[in-house]
């Protein structure tokens, strides 16, 4: 026993001084995240726009000797920086890439920062239990010495050791993360106002720079413009100047014609109009009667049609009846196979049948035989127990008469408590032997009804295939005329 309590207390010990080991580094990656001020620097590096692909000066942060996580929080800050290219830099953003970060790495020690304490709370439960355990015995058995309670306290000193160790790993590391956390903060905070300080005015200079140059190709954009606006305008103005001429001469003749117009007459010219109106008001009849012409001949024409339509159908139904008629004597041989086939499957199942219900009788005499042999030999033990006891009862009272019984009534007594346990336990091997019968005889029970279930399955086929085979052996002209099995055979 004093073996297992040292091996749990090393056990506990050493797990948590690797917990608290695991949490130092931990801790010094927190105090360690930030760089310190005089290390930041802003550097004009020349990189890749994302829109045009044009290689452009882009001012990004360095850093001498940064932790693996600062150098994350650098890079997706250049990579900001890249992508912004300008526009005003936000600082909410900066600053929350860098929490990020940070808040990460703190939830991944706090998560841990208390394994020391669960472990030596753990150790107290399991030295007291260990402790315990011997000293219940002890109590139990009415032999409490001093080596029992030395093993108590022994478990109690576990306890209370693996208890300390916990308490005081954890209060140092929290002591640890304390100060961890200051040092972060401080460099954190100078890290934040190295970007007000350094970087955000060089980035807004070089916002201001950019509308600026914008400025400039947007005037020369417009000196060049309006010049070739005034360059252009008088050539233009000379190229429309045929088209100009063009339109004169169309309105001089439009200007004749309206004179010509006039020396005739509107009233000459009205009369023509109505002598062509009238015209086309006695063609109006001739073209009436064309139509009705052509309509009558559209309608010979689509019932034409519709009667060379009625002949074809006619034709396809003759031709297959033809193929019908042609594919029969196949179709029959086909029949006899399949009715052959029928009678085979028939003679399989029957034989199937017979041997399932062969063995299953098989099953059930040795089921019923293992059943009965089982009961005899339990009812020859169960006498064979009896005959016994009666004779020990009868030896006692035998011995009981002979001698001294105000003597020896005491040791005679411890015999007797032992009946009522035997027969306990014979009223116990009863109860089983009860409960495996009935056992028995249930899965006896599930077995016939799962056999019932199959015989009305293979019942049901076999009335689905005598209706198929009547199906089939009908002629076939009324197979043609849509006559079909009760049994929903096809």
């Amino acid at each position: 026993m004093i073996f297992i309590e040292l091996l749990l207390l090393l056990l506990i010990v050493g797990r948590q001084a690797f917990v608290f080991y695991h949490n130092r580094q931990l801790v010094a990656r927190v105090g360690a995240m930030y760089p310190e001020r005089e290390t930041l620097a802003v550097e004009v590096a020349m990189t890749a726009d994302v829109a045009t692909g044009a290689y452009a000066p882009t001012d990004l942060l360095t850093a001498a000797a940064a932790s693996p996580e600062f150098v994350e929080i650098i890079s997706d800050t250049n990579e900001y920086l890249q992508n912004n290219k300008g526009a005003a830099a936000d600082f909410n953003i900066l600053k929350d890439i860098s929490e990020r970060r940070s808040e990460a790495l703190d939830d991944e020690i706090q998560a841990q920062l208390a394994t020391p304490l669960y472990l030596g709370l753990a150790g107290t439960f399991g030295g007291a239990i260990l402790g315990l355990i011997p000293l219940f015995l002890a109590l139990s058995d009415d032999k409490l010495t001093s080596p029992t309670v030395s093993q108590f306290l022994g478990g109690v000193l576990i306890a209370m050791i693996g208890s300390l160790f916990g308490l005081v790993f954890t209060l140092w590391g929290n002591q640890l993360l304390k100060v961890a956390r200051a040092r972060r903060d401080r460099q954190k905070n100078g890290y934040y106002t190295f970007l007000q300080k350094a970087l955000l005015p060089k980035l807004n200079s070089d916002m201001q720079a950019s509308m600026g140059s914008l400025k400039a190709v947007l005037d020369t954009f417009n000196q060049d413009f309006f010049g070739k606006i005034q360059t252009d305008f008088f050539s233009k103005i000379s190229q429309l100047l045929p088209l100009v001429g063009k339109m004169t001469e169309n309105i001089v003749i439009q200007k004749d014609f309206l004179d010509k117009l006039q020396s005739i007459g509107y009233t000459e010219l009205a009369n023509s109009t109505i002598r062509v109106f009238d015209r086309v008001e006695a063609s109006a009849q001739t073209f009436e009667k064309f139509l009705g012409y052509q309509q009558a001949l559209n309608q010979t024409l689509q019932r034409g049609t519709e009667a060379a339509g009625a002949i074809d159908q006619l034709l396809r139904r003759m031709t297959g009846v033809e193929e019908a008629a042609r594919l029969l004597p196949t179709y029959l041989s086909k029949h006899d196979d399949s009715l052959n086939l029928v009678l085979r499957l028939l003679t399989e199942h029957q034989t199937t049948l017979k041997n399932v219900s062969d063995r299953m009788t098989q099953r059930l005499d040795a089921g019923i035989d293992k059943m009965d042999a089982q009961l005899d030999q339990n009812l020859v033990d169960l006498d064979a127990k009896t005959k016994e006891a009666h004779l020990r009862y009868q030896a006692w009272f035998q011995r009981l008469n002979a001698d001294n019984v105000y003597q020896r009534i005491v040791e005679y007594l411890d015999p007797i408590k032992a009946i009522p346990a035997q027969q306990i336990k014979l009223n116990d091997l009863q109860e089983k032997q009860s409960r495996l019968v009935a056992l028995a005889l249930e899965r006896l029970e599930q077995r016939l009804d799962a056999e019932s279930a199959t015989q009305r399955q293979l019942a049901a086929q076999v009335q689905i295939l005598t209706e198929v085979v009547a199906y089939q052996s009908q002629p076939w002209h009324k197979r043609f005329s849509g006559f079909k099995p009760t049994g929903g055979a096809r």
